[in-house]
């Protein structure tokens, strides 16, 4: 991929880079297809007085070997967007990944899909048609919007214990001891949380990877938010922060894609604080928006991560 670099608070008016590989739509190697695990968890972060069973899904490359313990992983965790479940990216979606990783030219990692949802093998009709039913990140009446702290409480601890990671421990200080490691990336509604999670949990994750939608502040996706509140939301954790490196790899779609209409006039803005230098050299840039040529859909994740894959987890 080619190296953008500019100083903080300057901007190439997005020169950017979007490889779409064909690759990803056949079938890995027999010897390269992973497999899915799934990891079930509580969570009683809502404080309403009811513990949720829950689960995620984990995705284990072709290399993952439990009984390697020399052998550690750096770990994506996916939020799906509106009406979708963790589900997405098994059976022949699976083979999606299976292909990304059998290129060669991504380092495998573990790819985590969680929810939002309270339980999507309820009010399946409804959760597929509209997505309005119960979740816990701030887009359903009356539920506090405590889905970072379920993150950060329940399933890191669960899934990164259980696996080869760099989590050495539960308590909050070894979480953020392990953040150089961990990645929260999300499409459409999962994008929203994605802006979500660093303004909430910047100390617990170093690398971000909003998809196909923008910031909205805590309000519904379809409310109008000024630029100057955005800029308060992605700045206050930065300022509060100042310790912590980051780097956000922002992307998304084409004319066809409606996750693009507000996120690219938002990037315009974002990109030229000055807190952020743009380009895809981590060591020295912290945020870059890599724009396709797709319409909107969760299935074309894996092509997105062809890309930011490449570039995150580079320290």
């Amino acid at each position: 991929m080619k190296t953008i670099i500019t100083k903080p608070g300057e901007i190439i008016d997005f020169e950017t880079v979007f490889v779409e590989n064909p690759a990803i739509s056949g079938n890995p190697a027999p010897k390269r297809v992973g497999r899915v695990e799934r990891v079930d968890y509580t969570t009683d972060v809502y404080e309403d007085g009811v513990t949720y069973p829950k689960y995620c899904n984990v995705y284990l490359p072709y290399c993952y070997d439990p009984e390697d313990k020399s052998r550690k992983y750096n770990v994506l965790y996916y939020q799906h967007g509106n009406t979708c479940d963790p589900e997405i990216f098994t059976g022949e979606e699976q083979k999606k990944f299976d292909a990304l990783f059998d290129s060669g030219e991504i380092d495998p990692c573990i790819i985590v899909s969680i929810t939002y949802y309270f339980d999507v093998t309820k009010d399946v009709e409804e959760r597929r048609a509209t997505g309005a039913v119960p979740a816990g990140d701030g887009h359903y009446p009356g539920i506090k919007g405590n889905y970072y702290r379920e993150v950060i409480e329940d399933i890191i601890p669960a899934v990164e214990m259980k696996y080869n990671t760099y989590l050495t421990g539960t308590s909050k200080e070894k979480i953020i001891a392990a953040r150089d490691h961990r990645a929260f990336t999300g499409y459409s509604r999962g994008c929203v949380c994605t802006w979500y999670m660093f303004h909430n949990a910047l100390p617990y994750f170093r690398w971000y990877s909003p998809m196909s939608c923008h910031v909205t502040v805590g309000r519904s996706v379809h409310a109008d938010v000024t630029q100057e509140e955005v800029m308060d939301y992605i700045l206050k954790p930065i300022h509060e922060n100042p310790d912590y490196p980051f780097y956000i790899y922002a992307a998304t779609g084409g004319p066809e894609d409606v996750g693009a209409r507000r996120q690219y006039p938002q990037m315009k803005f974002i990109t030229k604080a000055e807190p952020f230098s743009y380009g895809t050299d981590t060591k020295k840039n912290n945020i870059y928006f890599s724009i396709a040529e797709f319409d909107h859909t969760d299935l074309l994740v894996p092509y997105y991560y062809y890309n930011s894959l490449q570039v995150l987890f580079k320290l």
